[in-house]
């Protein structure tokens, strides 16, 4: 399941087996929040099975915003993995949902024994990096 996370692909089958190993499997029910916007939590949700829904507040009074909803094989929070900000968005369990979690302590202490596994996410960060650049280009104004 790991391998199908985008950050994780370009990560050897022995650095990939080390990460298996520290992750934990999290269930949450229908309706039950699993990351709060704002949020310090730093956690990496690969979903298994189930669906979320990933919302934004936009402003007191208005309901959240519907950014996207994901599914198994999915993933959420892994850019808080990786810099320990706030969390952007709130997901939620839109049906049983069941994770594999890995939170930023676990994963920071595997890139210290493993420093490879950083290097091998290079490529995948700087293409999020790309993507971000060339939205704020098109973006009027």
């Amino acid at each position: 399941m790991l391998a199908r996370v985008p950050i994780f692909a370009a990560l050897s089958k022995d650095q990939l087996a080390a990460l298996a190993r520290l992750v934990v499997r999290r269930s949450f029910p229908r309706g039950q929040l699993i990351i709060r916007e704002g949020d310090t939590d730093a956690a990496l949700y690969i979903i298994v099975s189930g669906q979320v829904a990933i919302t934004k507040k936009t402003s007191p009074g208005v309901p959240d915003v519907r950014l996207s909803t994901k599914g198994a094989g999915d993933f959420v929070g892994e850019m808080t993995l990786l810099d320990g900000s706030p969390r952007s968005a709130t997901v939620s369990a839109l049906a049983p949902t069941e994770c594999l979690v890995l939170t930023r302590w676990v994963f920071n202490t595997t890139l210290r024994s493993d420093p490879l596994i950083a290097v091998a996410m290079l490529p995948y960060l700087s293409r999020r990096i790309r993507e971000a650049d060339e939205a704020k280009s098109k973006t009027p104004g």
